[in-house]
């Protein structure tokens, strides 16, 4: 079954009152979301493909293989909740974050939290890559009263 990304994406951008998305001459959709997290849409068969490209390895990595050692860590950890793949193409040390869904059984419902979870793995990886650490919660405050 082909088209089932067409029709998601449509009813997508009629929820939320956008105009409707084109396809490009490969059936590539493109998403912009919070003006920097850049997400293309496809479908192969009846596989829906989500793919976003955090940013390019420090150049450095080839000499000492500490970035790429640390990046490897950091997604074999997130695995166990993140159904997110991360790859590395060879040609520009470019990272390439993917996910994969079943196109027939998926509805609008299930391509909003997968946009929404894939989103938020992008925007990890990028801020990894760029190397800012991500702002942790300042610790409990103690209140004694007497």
């Amino acid at each position: 079954m082909a088209g089932e990304l067409e029709k998601l994406l449509r009813q997508f951008a009629r929820r939320w009152g956008l105009d409707e998305p084109k396809p490009d001459e490969r059936g590539q959709y493109f998403f912009v979301l919070d003006g920097n997290l850049h997400i293309t849409l496809f479908q192969m068969g009846n596989q829906i493909y989500l793919e976003g490209r955090p940013g390019v390895l420090p150049e450095d990595f080839h000499q000492t293989g500490d970035p790429l050692r640390e990046i490897l860590h950091k997604h074999l950890v997130g695995l166990e909740k993140n159904e997110e793949v991360l790859s590395l193409d060879p040609t520009s040390d470019e990272l390439l974050l993917f996910r994969r869904l079943p196109g027939q059984r998926l509805n609008l419902a299930d391509l909003e939290i997968a946009l929404e979870t894939f989103s938020n793995q992008l925007e990890f990886w990028m801020r990894q890559l760029s190397g800012h650490q991500p702002r942790l919660a300042p610790p409990p405050m103690h209140i004694v009263f007497p």
